[in-house]
Parts: structure tokens; sequence; C-alpha cells
């Protein structure tokens, strides 16, 4: 309306009777009239009073923001193009890996110290990260105890790019960083949609070609890759409302240093049993080898015995060894269906370690049922009545249970039905492995069980070696693995393996050194000592030697050695009044247990 207003007061507008030329400087009165209403009464009344002319210096204004409106305009329109032809760009969402790498190696680099838009995230990423806070632990009094009611203060914060555009130079090159952060709606999982925040960021660099930005993700993943080559990555399912895509089926939980395969108790010739078969089924050259003879590409384990015998430590152990990430999925999760665990099975990468711990929580109420269907042919009337009103009652109670969790049809077909997913390493774990069924673990499912077992003598000797040898070195630790059917320590059964394997472990022999380190305490804790190797291995002899093979678990000793861990002659004074004491406390209970029956 304005510029109409305008149009019409240059066209009424007089020019000068001489023909003199008005200055470009200085606009008619009408025209500023329109853009500026009431203009006329303020400039009178300030060249009444004031006497100043403020034509002159309105017209300027207008003029100025008129040409710097008109070169922005120019200049955003010149970059558009100059990027629409002359610019390449890769989009990075934040569900992918490679968005924690590209966020990673920012963090390194110049641009995360330069940049004045910096985002302030927590120094320590988990537990186990070493920062400069707890390098001062050492320094510390050793007659007192460790306060760390302000100890994260300590801990430096990490700095990246904040939203927003970045530019850094890298290798010569001109790149631009932008992070970009929007509200997208996605599905709840109950049936409606809720607003979620979904980040991006987007790489561009100067030319025609992606392969600058492609060089530069490659560097930031092998960055990341280094950084992490001796942690395990630890997934889960993400939450149920986050389940829609397949890319955001799986969240990253937790970065753990990598357990060495020497540290799970078991029996020798069962771990390379299991560490051969599994470096054969990886190799590159065994997919091919699988497809020409039509043989599903799939590998799973059974690891079964009683609580605290390793199973799961094992897994872990396989997972570090092979630099593999490993996937957990809990099918007692009430909220996982059918549909989600085939999504899970489908979004796994090429290779992996999946692990479903206590296997035998699954499907059991169908096996159940087809008992007590067995039993109620030979049953009378009026106990087949009592037994319906009973199955009833149940069912009432646990409506909302039994609409929801994994059949034993539903966990067969994500395992290896039609769609489901190859090169996976699968690892199933169980304490009672008598109650799962048959089709669950029959071959091609379950291609390997290994049996786990109460602590036997070389196993409580082993236990007691680890704990009080000195630190292997973390340099040590990352050499390739070699297994062998040596108990940790035994150098005379080393020297008469005839041709150790590839895999045959080695014992590691480094300087004494005070395990662990030694904490400041007030509770007059005794030092350990420091202690050759050979006098740590004669102490686990004898401590083998009181323990009974076969009568506790491997968690239980340990238990027992970590209340304990400075001191192994008292270790081994002490056994025996743990061993009798805990025995008596079972006999108590199993009697407690027989009197009720």
């Amino acid at each position: 309306m304005a510029i109409q207003d305008a149009m019409k007061a240059l066209q009424s507008t007089d020019l000068p009777a001489n023909n003199s030329t008005t200055s470009i400087t200085q606009l008619p009165a009408n025209i500023l009239e329109a853009f500026i209403p009431g203009y006329s009464v303020i400039s009178k009344f300030l060249l009444d009073s004031l006497g100043f002319d403020i034509t002159l210096l309105v017209s300027v204004c207008f003029l100025v923001f008129g040409l710097v409106t008109s070169l922005n305009y120019a200049g955003k329109h010149a970059y558009r193009q100059f990027e629409e032809y002359c610019m390449s760009f890769i989009r990075i969402d934040s569900d992918d890996d490679i968005y924690e790498h590209i966020m990673e190696w920012l963090a390194s680099q110049k641009i995360s110290v330069n940049s004045r838009k910096l985002m302030a995230r927590s120094g320590r990423e988990n537990a186990w990260d070493m920062v400069d806070g707890d390098a001062a632990v050492q320094e510390l009094d050793p007659n007192t105890l460790i306060n760390f009611s302000n100890w994260d203060a300590k801990v430096p914060p990490r700095f990246q790019p904040s939203f927003g555009s970045h530019l850094f130079f890298h290798k010569g090159r001109f790149f631009q960083f932008k992070r970009e952060e929007k509200q997208v709606m996605s599905s709840s999982g109950w049936g409606g949609h809720i607003m979620r925040d979904d980040e991006n960021v987007v790489l561009t660099c100067i030319g025609r070609s992606t392969q600058p930005i492609k060089d530069l993700i490659k560097e930031a993943r092998d960055h990341y890759l280094d950084k992490e080559k001796s942690s395990t990555v630890v997934r889960r399912p993400c939450p149920k409302e986050h389940r829609g895509r397949g890319r955001s089926v799986w969240m990253k939980v937790a970065t753990r240093p990598s357990r060495p395969m020497h540290t799970v108790v078991l029996d020798h010739d069962q771990k390379n049993r299991v560490l051969t078969d599994i470096n054969e089924y990886l190799h590159p050259s065994t997919p091919k080898w699988y497809a020409n003879r039509g043989i599903p590409y799939r590998r799973g384990y059974l690891f079964h015995g009683p609580p605290g015998t390793g199973k799961s430590s094992l897994a872990w152990a396989i997972a570090g060894v092979f630099g593999l990430d490993i996937y957990c999925i809990s099918l007692v999760d009430p909220t996982l269906t059918e549909e989600d665990l085939g999504m899970m099975f489908t979004s796994l990468p090429r290779r992996c370690v999946v692990l479903l711990e206590d296997i035998d929580a699954a499907g059991l109420n169908k096996r159940q049922e087809l008992q007590e269907k067995e039993q109620s042919k030979d049953e009378d009337p009026a106990s087949k009545m009592g037994a319906e009103i009973t199955k009833a009652f149940k069912a009432v109670q646990k409506n909302d249970k039994d609409k929801q969790g994994i059949t034993l049809s539903g966990l067969l077909n994500a395992i290896d039905g039609v769609a489901s997913h190859e090169g996976r390493v699968l690892v199933m774990t169980t304490n009672f492995p008598d109650k799962l069924d048959e089709a669950l673990i029959r071959p091609g499912r379950i291609d390997m069980k290994i049996p786990f077992t109460n602590a036997t003598h070389s196993q409580i000797k082993e236990l007691f070696v680890r704990m009080y040898s000195p630190d292997v070195p973390e340099t040590s630790l990352m050499e390739k693995l070699t297994l062998g059917p040596v108990p940790f320590g035994n150098e005379k059964a080393a020297k008469s393996t005839a041709s150790p394997s590839p895999l045959n472990d080695t014992f590691i022999r480094p300087k004494p050194v005070d395990t662990p380190p030694q904490t400041p305490n007030k509770a007059q804790t005794p030092a350990m000592t420091s202690m050759s190797p050979d006098s740590v291995e004669s102490i686990a002899i004898r401590f083998a030697d009181r323990v009974p093979e076969h009568s506790f678990t491997p968690a239980e000793i340990q238990g027992f050695l970590l209340t304990r861990k400075k001191e192994p002659k008292r270790a081994l004074d002490e056994v025996d009044a743990w061993k009798e004491s805990v025995l008596e406390a079972r006999k108590k209970q199993e009697d407690a247990k027989a009197e009720v029956h």
C-alpha cells in the first residue's frame, strides 16, 4: 500500500520550472510522506523549531537501506548459484555412527578451539574414561580417605561446534560444517505421534567432487576407531517410541574396555574350540562358501550352566577379541513385540555379536501349555475342572503380560526365518538347558553348545593367579590373541604342548607392581607387598588344594578374593573358614526347602 502511495506521490510531484536537476540524495517530500506517515508535519516542526531540514538525512538513509537490501539479495542469489553448481556436500544423520565419528574428530581439531560458537559437554564419556582429574589420585595422602564430592569439578569439559555454520581449513582445502536441529513427528508406539528433536550435519567443500569430504569422513572414522580399538561398544534396543525407523532400532549405551580372553575362567580346550570356529565363520571367504552350498550364513552358540560360571563373560570376551559390537536383547522386555524383534535382527550389521541372555525365559508358556494338556488326559473330571479354574484365574491376573512379549514361534522366525539376518554371531545363555524347547536348540539354530560348570582345580588356581599377579601392560593386551589348552600360568604344561596353534595363549610376566594401585585409607587395611609370579603361583596351588572341585562357582571364589585383593596369604589362611560357612549355609537352605515340600 505504501508503494502505491509512493508511486502516486511521484506522479503528482511537480518538477522545477527552470528544469534544474534535483539532488539524487534528496527525495521529493511526497514520496517520503508515503513511506513515513506524518513526515511533512514532523519535518516542518523541526525546521521551525531547530532550523534543520531533515529531508536530506532521511533521503540518504532510504538510499543506503535500499542499496544494502539490493546487495544482500544479489549476494544471496549469487551464493546459491555458486553453491548449486560449484560446491558439493554430504548430509549425515545423527542416528548414524558416522555422526559420532565426525563429532569426535571435530572435538580434537582447531575448530573446537577457535570457533566462537561452541557447545560444552561433560568431559567424562563413560565410567571407564581416565581423565585429568583421576590422575591426581596418586598425589593424595595415603593415610586419608578419598573425598569425591568435588571430583567431577576437576574434569575439564569437552567442546564441540554448536548449531550453525562453521568454516575451517583441512589439508589445504576449505570446508563448511553446518549443524542443524529440527523437530519431526514420529510414532509414539501407542497409536499416537510425538514431536522429537532430530539433528544432522552437512559437510560442504568447494568443487564438483565429493571425494574430499569422503576422505575427511574416512579420516574421522579411522581417528574414532583408533581411539576405541581396545573397547567394546554395547548396544541395546531403542525405547518403544523410537522404533519406527530401521536406523533407530538400536542405540549405543556404553563403550566398555574389551575383556581379555585369558580372564575368562573356562577350559582352554573349550576356548580354542569356540574361537577357532568363530574365526573361521567370520573369515571374508566364508560367506561365498556357504552360498555355493546353499547353506544359510548363520552361526549360533548356546552357553549353559549354573549362574556365575562366566557365560556372559565369554560372550563379552568374544566381542572384544574379534573387534565386534555386542547387541544385547532382553526377551522379557514387556514392550518388545515380535515385529520389533524381527526389525532388530534385520537392522543388524554384517558382523556382530547378538547376546540373548536367559533364553529359557522365552517361549516357555507354549511348552508349559503342551505339558498341561498331556497331564490333563489322565486326570479325573474333578481335577480337570480345578485345573481349568486355576488356569483361568492365572490368565486374569496376567492379562496384560499375555498380550505382550515374544512367543517361541516369533523368536524362531527372527533367528532363522526367510527374511532373517545373516552374518551375525548369535550367543544364547541359559541356566536351565533342559527347559529349552528342542526346536530352539536344534542344529542350524544352535551349532555349538558350551557347558559351564562350577570351578575345577585348575580354574580355582587360575582365579587366584589372576587376582594377585602383577598388572599386564595395556600394550600387551592389544597384541595378537593366542589361545591354547594351557591354563593361565601353567608353564610346565605349556612346554609339553607339541605344536601350539595360531591361537596359543602365552603368559606375560611384567615387572612386579602393586595390584590394584595403593588406595588411600584410614581403615588400617594392609597394603599388598609386591610378589613375584612364582610366589603367587605357589600360593595359588595351595589355595586350590583347599577348595573342593565343582562345589563353588567362579563368581563365588572371585567374590571371596575381592575382599582380600591385596592379601594373598590372608586369603589362603581364611579360605577354610569361608568354605565351611558357605557349605553350611547351603545345607540349611536345602533343609528349609525340604521342610516346605
